[in-house]
């Protein structure tokens, strides 16, 4: 009978600690309010502002912030757009064109606990243009994407005369600005529609900052194809038999250009859907090639003296 009781007790004693571990104190909220530690100018049309903890950038609003000169409080400076720089905690505000002088700017921010944080503080202007090159931070690419999506380092010059891509196997599609720094590209028309079994190249060459700095030229691929198990077609470049062209454009062809990419010391590499020949053209400044090339040979391409206008290729 003792027993029965101490193994009755022992139960008790393990349950009362298990019931104890499930009502452990629930983990503190952040109640702590974002603060505005300093804020810099960096050039002529962006301001740096940085706060004390990560902000929900989700929640930023230009209206939310508002920039005038010190001495003259109806003269304001024009917020155009806001996004995180190196982290969310950063905050860079692009700016109609400052003047050297001192402004004064208010506003107010939220961060991942919502608590909402207001702050005042000057900060002088500056003359000196923005010059970096605007980039690709990311992109959509490979399989199971049916759209073009890329976003930009920098707020970007949305407007359409500003931009200039082509897609290879030849598709109509329009740029649609989500925001300064987020593009997708859409079909035209139901016809312009990403093909299943089809693996499509965007070749963006022109797209500008909103202070004029265009980006270099880069090369994406997707297909919406969700099996996609393509073949790799190398090849190389030669001038002079021996000598390996270290820059240049890459065309990948059968009766029209269905893919394009950039040599890489030299070489170019395909991913292809079938063992077909194509013929391929390398173009460089001053310098051309053409050949047949297959999965099956090593694919050297001679180049020979010769000036070629991509546009009139690939258009």
């Amino acid at each position: 009978m003792a027993r029965c009781w101490q193994a009755v007790g022992t139960a008790v004693v393990l349950l009362s600690l298990l019931t104890c571990a499930h009502k452990a104190a629930p983990l503190s909220k952040d109640r702590l309010k974002p603060r505005l530690q300093k804020i810099a100018s960096l050039n002529d049309r962006q301001i740096l502002l940085t706060f004390s903890e990560e902000i929900d950038t989700s929640s930023l609003k230009i209206g939310n912030i508002a920039i005038a000169s010190q001495d003259d409080t109806s003269e304001t400076l024009a917020v155009i757009t806001l996004y995180p720089s190196l982290s969310a905690s950063e905050i860079i505000a692009v700016t109609a064109r400052q003047d050297v002088k001192t402004y004064r700017v208010s506003g107010l921010v939220v961060d991942y606990g919502q608590n909402t944080g207001t702050f005042k503080k000057t900060f002088v202007g500056s003359n000196r243009p923005d010059t970096v090159r605007p980039w690709l931070a990311s992109y959509t690419r490979g399989y199971k994407n049916s759209v073009f999506r890329m976003q930009f380092a920098k707020a970007m010059d949305t407007t359409s005369s500003s931009l200039r891509f082509r897609i290879l196997p030849k598709k109509s599609l329009d740029p649609l600005w989500s925001d300064y720094r987020h593009l997708a590209l859409t079909p035209r028309s139901a016809d312009d529609s990403l093909r299943y079994d089809t693996t499509y190249y965007c070749y963006f060459t022109t797209a500008s900052d909103l202070s004029g700095n265009t980006i270099l030229p880069f090369i994406i691929s997707i297909t919406p194809d969700s099996l996609y198990k393509p073949f790799v077609l190398k090849g190389k470049a030669v001038i002079d038999d021996s000598t390996a062209l270290l820059d240049g454009l890459a065309i990948l062809k059968r009766s029209l250009p269905v893919a394009i990419a950039r040599l890489n010391k030299g070489e170019f590499s395909f991913e292809v859907r079938d063992s077909s020949e194509y013929t391929i053209l390398i173009i460089a400044t001053g310098m051309m090639g053409e050949a047949p090339v297959s999965l099956s040979e090593k694919n050297i391409v001679p180049l020979r003296p010769e000036q070629c206008d991509i546009d009139t290729i690939i258009d």
